[in-house]
């Protein structure tokens, strides 16, 4: 950001007590100034994890996501999606369009997403995979995830999803998303 005083302070000696030259050096300046600091200020507003409103909307605009989604959702909550949730989907389309159709990237894409909550998947070699959930979501961020705006998927592979808010059956593996005999619980498909 230019700094006027800054500036006004390198002119030669010669010219330093000629008030016209300093005022003719001063206007562009301060104008250049302005709008350093209004570009500064555009990253301010327009930053994925501080936007809100219409600065989301911009953004979805820009990526080529709807606020309003094309389902309704199962706990009957209105279609168009609040800020919390616009930019989870937003942030999930922009991963998606880089994302290069592998699993192990989908594991980073979940981390990034949704940081208290646990994915599993299993390539079942028949052009599906089944997506094992664990953690506490909201019906509506459940909806997002089963109607495919969070998790891509290469064209023509199904998505199986199981969801749980208990930790799984298994053996040998005891942590807070995964129990043994007594506090492990089955799944079942959604």
């Amino acid at each position: 950001m230019p700094n006027v005083d800054r500036y006004l302070s390198l002119v030669t000696s010669q010219h330093q007590n000629k008030p016209k030259f300093k005022a003719w050096l001063s206007a562009p300046l301060s104008m250049l100034e302005s709008c350093s600091e209004a570009a500064e200020n555009l990253y301010a507003h327009f930053d994925l994890d501080t936007a809100a409103g219409a600065q989301l909307d911009t953004i979805g605009q820009i990526v080529g996501v709807d606020r309003v989604v094309d389902f309704q959702p199962g706990d009957g909550s209105s279609p168009k999606l609040d800020d919390e949730n616009y930019r989870v989907i937003l942030k999930a389309r922009i991963i998606k369009n880089q994302w290069k159709g592998t699993l192990p990237e989908l594991y980073d894409i979940w981390e990034t997403l949704f940081t208290n909550a646990f994915i599993v998947l299993q390539d079942n070699q028949d052009m599906t995979i089944d997506a094992l959930i664990i953690g506490l979501f909201t019906d509506l961020q459940r909806d997002l995830i089963t109607n495919g705006y969070i998790i891509p998927k290469p064209l023509g592979v199904e998505i199986n999803y199981i969801y749980s808010e208990n930790p799984f059956f298994s053996y040998g593996l005891s942590n807070r998303d995964f129990k043994g005999y007594g506090e492990g619980y089955w799944t079942q498909y959604v």
